[in-house]
């Protein structure tokens, strides 16, 4: 069994997907590419208000954006198995609105494999539970994700698609969707 280990790095803006695939791990002369990361533009952002019908800014409780990530992958074979081990730390942005009287903050993010989606591991949900500290109108989360891939070759591995976002709500997702067209 050997291991392989590289590291790479990329920043994720409103609106825009980078890839960490040009990241690549080397074999003598052999290249493996790391899996492309993509943020799902609709759920790169995710506005909370306050239960109610109210929509406007006194009503936000909370807006938050994946704002930045940064990667690593490591591949092993293992008679003749491939799989890439890939290591995300993920950072979110998130500022406390004028409804958030208890300063508590509760939100969901996913990652989804689109090549497993509807196999185990194909989409991960982690919860946010959190509070603003005292006087204090925004923080930073940071988390570090693992994703184990199993590849049938390690070529694969630049072809296979991380895609993450904020779990989002019908209402959120309609609320997104509707600030991007204006």
């Amino acid at each position: 069994m050997h291991k392989l280990k590289q590291i790479c790095g990329a920043a994720a803006t409103v609106g825009l997907c980078l890839l960490v695939a040009a990241c690549g791990v080397f074999e003598k002369d052999q290249v493996y590419a790391c899996p492309a990361v993509f943020i799902l533009q609709d759920a790169q952002n995710l506005t909370r208000f306050k239960p109610g019908p109210g929509r406007d800014i006194t009503d936000i409780q909370f807006e938050a954006e994946i704002f930045n990530f940064r990667g690593a992958c490591d591949y092993d074979e293992d008679d003749d198995l491939w799989e890439v081990d890939v290591e995300l730390l993920v950072q979110i942005s998130v500022e406390r609105g004028p409804a958030n009287r208890g300063r508590d903050i509760d939100f969901e993010y996913f990652v989804v494999l689109p090549d497993f989606e509807g196999k185990p591991g194909g989409k991960r949900i982690f919860p946010v539970k959190g509070q603003f500290e005292e006087g204090r109108t925004r923080l930073v989360y940071q988390d570090d994700v693992g994703l184990n891939i199993p590849l049938k070759n390690p070529n694969d591995g630049g072809r296979t698609e991380i895609v993450f976002g904020f779990q989002l709500t019908p209402d959120e997702l309609k609320f997104n969707r509707a600030r991007r067209q204006r």
